[in-house]
């Protein structure tokens, strides 16, 4: 009892741990480093097997936390409540997922294009639950958790430089995927460079998956800064990732952003003033130094008339499709009353010709009304715990709400190969955001007498 009430006396609900607890998961935790850094370029590195099972450095990472688990898992720590409630509904969500794909596998169409989709999905389900797992079991102190912040920090830097040098084709697209065969829709990330140029950075062919993980990794910087006084390297970071996730064309993605930052500084008038200042200043240097204007073009034609699209939700020939896509999957099941209830089956979505382009659609699609239940619940639980913990300005408690709002038009929380690795990444933070404090025991007050009472 006495070290428990010195400890809080340090940080509210912290736990102590001991050195050598921390010298044994040393190189867990660099597995946790790796991880991190990994999602600095998510392009696949070698064409192995399907081309949506190709290995990047976040698969590496991943299986290097395995074996460095392994090795030290007597000196882990247990999950914390919130993420021990979190595992449970994951237990529940995969055993009810492959329940789905058994059935599906067994009423599919010979010709259906779905079965290997559904097992991709799965394999990446299970693959993202042991993320959270593994990583709910590292013990992190504050010492800790600063690496991790300079780590996500150096991240967020080089993703959005890499969004920018895409985009001014500094760095050819070709270029960056020249080592993968032109199969799947990894070709196309190839492809562009020679039409013109995108700014898809290291991250992947699909630019909502690139607002994302800009967007994933703002959000996860901000928590682990948010108990120091980092007002202005926030606000920077914030305004990089914007004219980042602009850049990248990705429109929700760029709502998104827009939203989150004035969250972010609504309670804080200095600095939105300074930003108002540079929106003018700007301009006005330009015009001195003889540029008369900026054009922001891609590929696909003007970058800002596309942005500005985001103010016109009411024209559906905004949607790009999607109303199409939403109609052909709502019509299928129409005409299978009991796919309301339960889908159509785990990866049976890519039979309607494409995914539903809407998370909530999509998992209706193919698990039913049930599938959004527990979707509800999962993520009810996440926005209730990240509400009890997070302190200040909750930014990933916010960040989640943004996602879950863009994901009306696009499958953001679902295993699809276009979103990549962001469905790991947001996970892996849920488990680092709602992990049990701890602290070392030698640093805490008093710890000579702590130790002996023990």
């Amino acid at each position: 009892m006495k070290l428990k009430t010195q400890t809080k006396s340090v940080i509210p609900n912290s736990t102590a741990i001991s050195s050598s607890q921390l010298q044994r998961t040393k190189w867990l935790f660099f597995g946790l480093c790796c991880y991190l850094l990994s999602q600095s370029f998510t392009v696949p590195i070698l064409p192995i097997g399907p081309w949506a099972l190709w290995p990047c450095f976040s698969d590496l990472a991943f299986f290097f936390i395995i074996f460095t688990f392994i090795r030290c898992r007597r000196y882990t720590t247990p999950l914390s409540l919130p993420n021990k409630k979190i595992f449970s509904i994951f237990i529940i969500i995969l055993l009810g997922i492959i329940l789905s794909y058994l059935c599906y596998l067994a009423t599919a169409e010979p010709n259906a294009v779905g079965p290997p989709f559904g097992a991709f999905q799965l394999y990446r389900l299970v693959q993202y639950f042991s993320s959270f797992w593994l990583i709910a079991r590292i013990p992190l102190t504050p010492e800790r958790l600063q690496k991790m912040r300079q780590i996500v920090d150096g991240v967020l830097i080089f993703v959005c430089l890499g969004v920018f040098l895409t985009y001014a084709g500094v760095i050819p697209l070709s270029l960056i995927t020249a080592h993968l065969p032109k199969v799947g829709a990894w070709q196309y990330y190839g492809n562009v460079g020679e039409i013109g140029t995108k700014g898809l950075g290291f991250v992947g062919y699909n630019h909502a998956y690139v607002a994302a993980q800009v967007m994933m990794l703002l959000i996860l910087r901000l928590h682990l800064g948010s108990s120091q006084k980092k007002d202005i390297s926030n606000t920077t970071f914030l305004i990089l990732s914007a004219l980042t996730v602009f850049i990248s064309e990705s429109r929700s993605g760029f709502a998104a952003i827009l939203f989150l930052v004035l969250l972010y500084l609504v309670t804080k008038p200095f600095y939105v003033l300074i930003i108002i200042n540079m929106a003018w200043i700007l301009p006005v240097l330009a015009s001195a130094l003889g540029l008369k204007g900026i054009e922001l073009n891609s590929y696909e034609g003007s970058i800002i008339d596309r942005q500005l699209t985001v103010f016109q939700a009411n024209n559906t020939d905004n949607l790009s499709g999607r109303d199409e896509r939403w109609a052909a999957h709502l019509a299928a099941l129409d005409d299978n009353q009991v796919s309301w209830i339960v889908g159509n089956g785990f990866g049976s979505a890519i039979d309607r010709g494409d995914n539903a382009h809407m998370l909530y659609l999509q998992i209706t699609s193919e698990t039913g009304l049930i599938g959004v239940g527990i979707f509800a619940i999962l993520f009810g639980m996440i926005l209730f715990y990240l509400y009890k913990i997070e302190i200040k300005e909750k930014p990933f408690l916010w960040g989640t709400v943004t996602f879950l709002l863009t994901a009306v038009s696009q499958e953001t929380f679902y295993p699809v190969p276009a979103l990549g690795q962001f469905l790991g990444l947001y996970l892996s933070s849920v488990a680092i955001v709602l992990r049990t404090p701890y602290l070392l025991e030698e640093s805490l007050p008093n710890s000579k007498g702590l130790s002996e009472t023990i």
